[in-house]
């Protein structure tokens, strides 16, 4: 059993990298509902930049 970084709740299994929340691992649940949208979010703010560069 692990504990979320996120959360704080358990899960099993290995979980998932949860940057760039923060530097541990995260629960699935944590993971599509924040990390994987904050991923995105800083992608696309990125190609902006680029973009605007």
């Amino acid at each position: 059993m692990q504990k979320c970084s996120i959360c704080g709740k358990d899960y099993d299994g290995y979980g998932n990298n949860a940057q760039p929340v923060n530097n541990g691992r995260c629960c699935d649940n944590c993971n599509s509902t924040i990390v994987v949208p904050r991923r995105i979010t800083d992608s696309i703010n990125k190609k902006e930049e680029n973009s605007n560069g």
